[in-house]
């Protein structure tokens, strides 16, 4: 009781605040009502003294309520437009928002000329109204705010601010779902009003995260998070053993092709590793149908519907604001925690494909890294359409086709990086794991060498733009027990059609065991998309 008696307090603080004390005014062409009834005409006289009198206000207008009273329920004028209107503008006096409202409501259904007239002080008092509102909610009442806004968002339909102020309102105090009402009717309110683009972009930030925090936050779903690890981890498993158990049968095929035998020790030790390695294999497939049937069982419907809606939430967001390409990963996670991969890629193109190669680019890394590989390469391979030396993006690129073991879209993708990176221990790691997954031994040890023999090491740490020229610093380190020789770098630089547009040199001294040199190099330039350097 103590709560509600604060809280009434609140808001007749506002509602005083809204109340004010206005100039007289007659109502404005085409709105010249004819009063129509004596008593009309006498709360006419009663406002008027009440607006130019101060001192006979209160009386003034508790005469006015008597006698419009009588006039709409005695005097049969509920037909009477203007007994409507100056029962609007009593309530106006009284800072009595619903009543103003429901009155004026009256006079528009009866007189829709005056419907200039009804808007002036419609506005006047949604925006006394909201602030208001403003006030009591920075006072921390947030039932007395809420009200207040509520009323203002009635008033004024079309205006969707309260409706944004509500909605955040209630996200501050952790009232989520409320927040989210409101806060995805402003945007829906606000969809072709560009003086509210920035809110509706919150607004709709704020939904999508609310959304994905509920989601991840449901026992269900992450229920359904470590029966999809623990079949994963099974998954890999069984690749590694299936893998290292092809190798033994072939070498078992070769030996018989060529009548070569082992001797007795060690073809005792062939025999144990071959069938223990049977046997892996046979517990990862048990496993792996074992976990296959339980995540049968957790892919219910108390797990996917939150995770639906937290999808849906994002997708509103990002197909509003495709150029967001961060949210990408929240999507690209709900999708993943779905199961629904091939939806997530087709939608994830859909929300991007227009899009700048950058954002593009973006999204494909983030959705790679929210663990929907597939959905992000077909994002970084039609980004890199565009930009096709950006060297984050190949990266991920051939981590994504790593992950999905497509060894001969992964070596594509490395060679494209070892290519604009020659001196990246990663690029040539990556080239050689690239060459495992197809079955090259040969080639995977070549290049896997190069990276353990690799003497001095180019990390690129930063390519950044100040709108007028392009800064790209990095580190050589040199990776041997000794000095190292002086090297010469030529650096080029590309715009978006792939055209050279700069070149720079870069002189990396003798370096001391183990030891590094930074550099720097500033070229100009306002749209360039990537780098490549050589030994010069």
């Amino acid at each position: 009781m103590r709560l509600l008696a604060v809280t009434s307090c609140a808001l007749l603080a506002a509602l005083n605040t809204v109340a004010a004390q206005t100039p007289w005014r007659q109502p404005q062409p085409p709105c010249d009502l004819k009063a129509g009834h004596f008593r009309v005409s006498t709360a006419v006289s009663n406002l008027k003294l009440a607006a130019e009198k101060p001192q006979q206000r209160d009386r003034m207008l508790s005469q006015t309520l008597d006698v419009l009273t009588r006039t709409i329920t005695g005097d049969g004028q509920d037909k009477n437009p203007a007994a409507w209107y100056w029962f609007g503008r009593y309530y106006v006096e009284m800072g009595d928002v619903a009543g103003a409202d429901s009155a004026f409501t009256h006079v528009l259904a009866l007189a829709p000329q005056c419907g200039d007239e009804i808007a002036t002080y419609r506005r006047a008092m949604w925006e006394t109204t909201v602030t208001a509102g403003e006030q009591v909610a920075d006072a921390g009442n947030v039932d007395s705010a809420a009200v207040l806004l509520r009323r203002a968002a009635k008033l004024l339909p079309t205006n969707p601010r309260p409706l944004f102020l509500l909605g955040q309102l209630y996200a501050r105090h952790d009232r989520n779902d409320s927040a989210t009402v409101y806060l995805k009717r402003a945007a829906d309110a606000a969809r072709s009003d560009t003086a509210y683009a920035a809110a509706r972009k919150d607004a709709l930030e704020t939904v999508a995260r609310i959304a994905l925090r509920n989601a991840h936050g449901e026992p269900n779903v992450q229920k359904w998070a470590r029966t999809r690890f623990s079949r994963d981890a099974i998954d890999r498993l069984l690749i590694a053993d299936s893998t290292i158990l092809a190798r033994i049968v072939a070498s078992s095929q070769s030996r018989k092709t060529r009548n070569a035998r082992l001797a007795p020790p060690d073809q005792a030790a062939f025999s144990r590793d071959s069938t223990a390695r049977e046997q892996a294999v046979a517990r990862d497939r048990t496993g792996q149908a074992g976990i296959k049937a339980q995540a049968a069982a957790a892919d219910s419907a108390g797990a996917q519907a939150p995770i639906a809606t937290a999808i849906q939430a994002v997708r509103d967001y990002l197909t509003a604001f495709p150029d967001v390409a961060d949210a990408a990963s929240g999507l690209a996670t709900a999708y993943a925690q779905s199961g629904r991969t091939e939806e997530g890629r087709t939608t994830l193109m859909s929300i991007f494909s227009g899009q700048d190669a950058r954002v593009r680019l973006e999204a494909g890394v983030r959705t790679v890294r929210a663990g929907l590989p597939g959905a992000g390469a077909a994002l970084l391979e039609s980004g890199l359409k565009d930009s096709p030396y950006d060297h984050d993006a190949l990266t991920e690129l051939a981590n994504a086709y790593r992950v999905q073991r497509d060894g001969e879209r992964m070596l594509g993708a490395a060679r494209r990086l070892l290519d604009i990176d020659p001196l990246s221990g990663t690029a040539l790691r990556l080239v050689g794991t690239a060459w495992e997954l197809r079955g090259g031994a040969d080639s995977a040890k070549k290049y896997l060498g190069a990276n353990d023999t690799l003497k001095v090491e180019i990390s690129v740490g930063s390519f950044v733009s100040d709108g007028e020229r392009y800064t790209l610093s990095g580190v050589a380190g040199n990776r041997q027990s000794a000095a190292s020789q002086p090297m010469s770098l030529t650096f080029e630089f590309f715009n978006a059609s792939g055209a050279v547009v700069a070149t720079n040199k870069v002189e990396i001294p003798t370096m001391t065991a183990a030891g590094s040199h930074d550099f720097a190099i500033t070229v100009p330039g306002k749209d360039l998309r990537g780098w490549r350097y050589r030994l010069s």
